[in-house]
């Protein structure tokens, strides 16, 4: 069995930022202007990504979507090897559309 993985959520971020707005810039004919979103881990299971807000789904298709979470998720594991295992995917709720992956159970998330 292998030693759990721990990541440093301000070293990650710097590279999921990066890694969203390539991604939203891939998908100009959806996303004309950067949506209101917000990056980091959000429930449940911890996924890490980002949020869009009031999201305007007669734009996007889950094919789509997943499309997104999926080159989010090559991105950002590019950068951090560790979360290579993750799982990307799309959640919907409340109006808010969660796009990114569920990272390797191995990772402990620690704050620097």
């Amino acid at each position: 069995m292998s030693k759990p993985v721990s990541i440093s959520v301000g070293e990650i971020s710097k590279v999921a930022k990066a890694s969203v707005e390539k991604a939203l810039a891939g998908h100009r004919a959806t996303f004309p202007v950067v949506p209101n979103h917000r990056i980091g881990f959000v429930p449940p299971y911890w996924w890490y990504g980002f949020v869009i807000y009031d999201a305007q789904l007669d734009k996007l298709g889950l094919g789509d979507a997943q499309k997104l979470a999926t080159e989010v998720h090559l991105g950002i594991s590019g950068s951090f090897a560790s979360v290579k295992g993750g799982k990307p995917g799309v959640l919907l709720g409340d109006g808010n559309l969660t796009i990114g992956f569920a990272p390797p159970i191995e990772i402990n998330l620690v704050e620097p």
